[in-house]
């Protein structure tokens, strides 16, 4: 008897000796924190009659460590009831797939650095839209989700008007001519520029401010430019809503600067 206890004693002890190796291995991490973090920086606006949806892709897993997996973006999108009002927590979440957005090759989805900005053209106006975003991991764990605010298709404002003249040394003036809705107030102007037959790029060379004016200093003699800009408003629901481009504007430094 003496000895079985002593059997079992011995056995106990290494049991012990065992669990105290594992914990020096570190600490058990649960699998569901090792998805990404949520898409940051989320943005709703009204682009033309389109819905432009930026974001900015995730940089760490929710245990808030670097992430060295690659993941792709599932993007879903929702049409509300005309009758759903507000934080409505009971209303159905009916998500339907809309984009998968792989961040090293983002097709039709632009890229900056890690900001990300996808164009939804498949929309109808009067119809109020939500969308939802999760990084998914290449074996389909799904991270953490993120929905936008809502957003209305609403009545596109009229595009502004440019007019240009050279100043002296070296320098374009533009000048921009608008008419804001009377349930909006003025953000201002992104203005878009393109070298002779260049197409027009997708991200503005400057957003102007609460101004109508814009001096274009970086500019050559000899040189065609394109110019064209949206009207950028804060629509009544908060939402910023740029116009469709404007027509475009072909100027040159004049030899005789204004």
């Amino acid at each position: 008897m003496h000895q079985a206890l002593k059997r079992r004693a011995c056995f106990a002890m290494a049991g012990l000796f065992v669990l105290t190796g594992c914990g020096k291995r570190g600490a058990l991490v649960y699998p569901d924190l090792l998805v990404p973090e949520a898409p940051q920086a989320v943005q709703l606006d009204q682009h033309g009659s389109s819905l432009l949806l930026s974001f900015s892709l995730p940089t760490k897993d929710r245990r808030g460590h670097e992430l060295k997996e690659p993941f792709v973006l599932q993007v879903q999108r929702r049409e509300l009831a005309p009758d759903e009002r507000g934080e409505c927590g009971d209303c159905p979440r009916d998500y339907q797939a809309l984009q998968r957005i792989d961040p090293e090759y983002p097709g039709p989805v632009i890229r900056l650095g890690g900001r990300m900005m996808m164009l939804d053209s498949d929309v109808r106006h009067g119809k109020r839209y939500q969308y939802r975003l999760a990084a998914v991991t290449r074996q389909g764990d799904a991270g953490t989700a993120v929905e936008t605010v809502r957003g209305m298709v609403c009545t596109v404002p009229a595009a502004p008007r440019i007019t240009a003249k050279t100043l002296h040394g070296g320098i374009i003036a533009l000048d921009f001519q608008a008419e804001v809705p009377d349930n909006a107030e003025l953000v201002g102007f992104a203005l878009y520029r393109a070298v002779a037959d260049e197409p027009l790029p997708a991200l503005p060379l400057a957003t102007i401010l609460e101004a109508t004016h814009y001096l274009d200093q970086s500019v050559q003699p000899g040189v065609v430019y394109r110019y064209a800009a949206r009207l950028v408003i804060r629509r009544w629901d908060d939402l910023l809503v740029f116009s469709e481009l404007s027509p475009t504007l072909t100027t040159t430094l004049a030899d005789n600067p204004q």
